[in-house]
């Protein structure tokens, strides 16, 4: 059983667990853009201050930045220029006036993409999403190494190979399988909310089908942990999703 289409499911994979740095005009609307990125499964830092903005952004060092300061502000093309001064990660403005003009003014500063003003949360997230496949693209252009091993506990996963062993063993995965313990294992350790999980494997619009993700962690812990009852490795933390996890050492 491989479930829903794959092949929408890795055309713009979700971001998760990736650093935003959102910047905005009053904390309230920062918020707002942060808990809807969060839902998705961004790690968010959020700035209402934004005459503090290089600092904010030189201190956290995010993988990404959002502009969102609102109509009430001057255009966000200053604030953009002054930004791309401290760092080369990807960024999403949302506009203020929402004109052609703006948008050039916003790219010439050096946004990597641009919105339209209120534009929904789901927008941001994509426009990201595209401004990191251009980003990874052009690295892998230029760096032609493999993608390292990643190795928790017992279990080993080789992305480019598409191989997993334990204890040296090779461990027999579907697709679907290998895809959702790869997503799992490029933040080891750490919680990977359910609906990110969803919609980097089957996809958005699967979002709600969260019987897919349980049987598929299922057949997982099936095959890679000693005792599938009491998993140690593919854990779960209620509310939140599941995470990768190197089990405690045996005392």
């Amino acid at each position: 059983m491989e479930g829903p289409d794959e092949k929408s499911a890795w055309s713009l994979p979700p971001l998760v667990g990736v650093r935003v740095a959102i910047i905005s005009q009053g904390l309230e609307r920062a918020y707002d853009r942060a808990r809807g990125l969060e839902a998705i499964g961004y790690r968010v830092a959020a700035s209402g201050d934004p005459p503090r903005a290089v600092s904010f952004v030189s201190e956290m060092e995010p993988d990404a930045v959002v502009i969102d300061i609102g109509r009430e502000v001057a255009s966000p093309d200053g604030l953009t220029a002054s930004l791309r001064a401290v760092t080369n990660v990807p960024f999403v403005v949302v506009g203020c006036a929402g004109t052609l003009a703006e948008m050039l003014r916003c790219l010439e500063a050096g946004a990597d993409d641009y919105c339209r003003p209120r534009c929904p949360t789901e927008e941001v997230d994509l426009r990201l999403r595209a401004a990191f496949r251009r980003a990874q693209a052009a690295g892998a252009a230029n760096h032609k190494d493999a993608p390292p091993v990643v190795r928790v506990g017992e279990i080993e996963i080789d992305s480019a190979g598409h191989l997993v062993r334990k204890c040296g063993a090779l461990v027999s995965l579907s697709p679907t399988e290998f895809r959702l313990l790869a997503t799992l294992a490029e933040r080891p350790g750490e919680v990977v909310p359910a609906k990110a999980l969803i919609a980097r494997v089957w996809g958005n619009q699967y979002a709600n089908e969260t019987h897919y993700l349980r049987l598929y962690v299922r057949y997982l812990r099936q095959k890679l942990e000693d005792d599938p009852s009491r998993p140690r490795y593919i854990v779960n933390r209620w509310g939140a999703g599941y995470a990768l996890e190197t089990p405690p050492q045996a005392a």
